[in-house]
């Protein structure tokens, strides 16, 4: 093994941590924030609370970081090295469908469902999940939109209120839909059908300005 390969495997401590998170998803998903114990997650991931407790602090802080890790995954497409020099539609139309995803599919329609329903008892879950994830991911909506306005090829004057129009038109009604547990078998046709009109109208709003005739 290369002196490279070395330096980029995981340490026990990070196995150790991901053990534990894969372990929490599991369980939180099952039982709730509420009725899950740090004993139950341990039960499944082995180790021991002192380590649990060391890495993450308790359950308050390992649910936030598993809030932060789905998050981050969930935001892959926006990190990508190329999604700027993407052509436009193409690019939104990469970041329509990771939001639409993120929202039907599961497992983020459950852990979306799970952090609703436990916000009444547990407030800073809410708080630290619409931090981590939608307030995140306008931003970074914002500023790539900002972004190709500067370039030109969109006329937005305020990014952080298109960022909301954009993602509230790919979410539309379904988001509720989810949130209510109504069926939602969409077919790849259906799902592009919308997104293809989501981005149609996005555009007529802020596209440039066609060159005179």
């Amino acid at each position: 093994m290369t002196q490279e390969k070395w330096e980029k495997a995981p340490t026990r401590r990070e196995k150790r941590r991901e053990a534990i998170l894969d372990a929490a998803r599991e369980v939180f998903l099952q039982r709730g924030y509420g009725e899950t114990s740090l004993n139950d997650i341990v039960s499944v991931s082995g180790g021991s609370l002192a380590t649990l407790y060391d890495l993450f602090g308790g359950k308050a802080g390992l649910f936030t970081a598993m809030i932060e890790e789905e998050c981050e995954n969930f935001f892959g497409v926006l990190h990508s090295a190329d999604i700027e020099e993407r052509p436009l539609r193409e690019a939104l139309g990469l970041v329509a469908r990771q939001f639409f995803d993120g929202v039907t599919q599961q497992p983020k329609t459950s852990l979306l469902r799970l952090i609703v329903a436990e916000v009444p008892n547990f407030p800073e879950i809410g708080v630290n999940f619409y931090e981590a994830g939608p307030a995140r991911g306008r931003k970074m909506v914002s500023a790539y939109l900002e972004s190709q306005a500067r370039r030109g090829l969109l006329r937005i004057d305020d990014p952080a209120r298109a960022a909301d129009v954009f993602i509230d038109l790919v979410l539309g009604g379904y988001q509720m839909k989810m949130l209510c547990g109504i069926d939602m078998e969409l077919t790849e046709e259906e799902i592009d059908k919308h997104l293809h009109y989501t981005l149609g109208v996005f555009l007529k709003i802020y596209g440039p300005e066609p060159a005179p005739g």
